[in-house]
């Protein structure tokens, strides 16, 4: 069985937690409770991990980092031994935008080569929402690098997030980063 080991990064409060919880039955997170909230309740202060069998010839294992910069010696940590990372963002949202350029700096240099998908999140949300093309323009997007617009609370919506960044590790075109690192 091939089993394929896919980082979640992305952000603050984009929905990397959420992506996992919607694609595996079981997971772990790591959790806190925030105590001054402004967004939300809690955020991930070490890593979420659930595992998404795929077919009978096929799992991945979802590694979501926490999004804050404070953590970002986790980033490395967790990427060893990756095939590819998803980047979330909140498209509702131009801070989420500002960090994940950031975050996206920091991931191509780390695994220049690693295929990897954008995930423009909750698309579903009433109000001002960054187009797909506005975000690949932001961060100096590659143009053969997916940008896609996702509701993470959505199950399909998910995993043909995750269905497209297998069909771009299977091509075999980029290298799978290993213990370089």
């Amino acid at each position: 069985m091939r089993s394929y080991k896919i980082l979640v990064t992305g952000p603050f409060n984009a929905g990397k937690t959420t992506f996992v919880r919607t694609l595996c039955k079981e997971y772990l997170n790591t959790e806190k409770r925030i105590f001054r909230r402004t967004i939300k309740s809690v955020t991930t202060v070490a890593l979420d991990f659930g595992v998404v069998r795929m077919d009978k010839n096929r799992s991945v294992r979802l590694f979501g980092t926490p999004g804050q910069e404070r953590f970002s010696f986790l980033w490395k940590i967790l990427s060893i031994g990756m095939d590819g990372y998803i980047l979330m963002i909140d498209s509702g949202d131009l801070e989420s935008v500002k960090e994940a350029e950031k975050i996206y700096g920091f991931f191509r240099k780390l695994a220049p080569k690693i295929p990897h998908v954008i995930a423009v999140n909750k698309y579903d949300k009433v109000g001002f929402k960054m187009s797909c093309e506005d975000v690949r323009k932001l961060l100096e997007i590659p143009p053969m690098i997916p940008v896609k617009a996702t509701i993470a609370l959505n199950y399909n919506s998910a995993l043909s997030l995750l269905n497209i960044l297998l069909k771009l590790i299977d091509k075999g075109d980029l290298l799978t980063l290993r213990e370089e690192i």
